[in-house]
């Protein structure tokens, strides 16, 4: 199995072989799952152009997709909502990765990147017309590169998923681009996650499982008890009940939770000052 290092290689060479360079992130999370050092890298070179394909947006309230698309926009990001799932806006992503390259250029090369779990191949997928990238529930699936002829002009490089060396185990989860099944302790895994939720959005938790709760821990054994995941000597299975709560965060997206556009804007004030 190739390491990290080869497929972040990977990443850098087809940006530089691409034309366009399209990054796909999770309208949920918008500044966690965006890869910067992929975007400055592209931003410094004026023959390439940046879109932002900012994904899922059927799972985030319109006016919290269009204040992260002002902000993204403000910092030189040319955003374009899409759903996969809906099939919105990707006809308007095909004809903005078109119409970013000059006429006199017969060809067109464009590189599909970002963080593992985010809906790039399904795009692309919808781009060509027919299945021709490998779609799977599971978190990296796309594990080589992948050259796609999308139409007589255009061709399209589907890279493997990159995780930021920076990004937390919590955020991992949170963005679901680690397998829960992969984790070394489940239980702690899912209470990282139980704090993150409870962090971005107080109470959604509570509201949509009806559980009610003072900690990570207790959280997951009230859901443990309301799933009846129990050992054969009765008591609480709560390792197998800490799997099923990612699975449904991760693979279900059954918990509407999402980054608060005005919480980044305040983080990031207080970065500067």
């Amino acid at each position: 199995m190739a390491k990290k290092e080869d497929f972040d290689m990977m990443v850098r060479r087809m940006i530089n072989g691409s034309d366009v360079v399209v990054e796909v992130i999770d309208a949920r999370f918008p500044s966690l799952s965006r890869a910067k050092r992929y975007e400055n890298r592209v931003l410094k070179n004026r023959s390439k152009k940046l879109f932002v394909a900012m994904n899922k947006v059927d799972l985030v309230p319109n006016k919290v997709v269009q204040k992260w698309k002002s902000i993204l926009n403000k910092e030189g990001i040319y955003v374009i909502p899409t759903s996969a799932r809906e099939r919105l806006s990707t006809t308007i992503l095909r004809n903005s990765i078109i119409s970013a390259v000059g006429k006199d250029f017969f060809y067109i090369t464009a590189c599909f990147i970002g963080l593992p779990n985010t809906g790039k191949s399904s795009l692309i997928n919808i781009l060509k017309g027919r299945s021709s990238a490998p779609v799977s529930p599971i978190p990296g699936f796309t594990r080589a590169l992948q050259v796609l002829r999308i139409t007589t002009r255009l061709r399209i490089f589907d890279t493997p998923g990159v995780i930021p060396i920076k990004l937390s185990l919590a955020n991992q989860v949170l963005l679901g681009v680690i397998r829960p099944e992969k984790l070394p302790d489940y239980m702690k895994a899912a209470w990282a996650l139980v704090h993150k939720i409870d962090q971005l959005n107080p109470g959604i938790l509570s509201e949509t499982y009806e559980i009610e709760y003072d900690s990570p821990p207790e959280f997951l054994e009230k859901f443990a008890e309301k799933r009846h995941k129990r050992k054969k000597g009765g008591g609480l299975d709560l390792e197998t009940a800490a799997v099923i709560f990612m699975n449904e965060h991760i693979n279900k997206a059954r918990i509407p939770v999402w980054e608060n556009p005005d919480d980044y804007l305040l983080n990031k004030e207080k970065e500067e000052i």
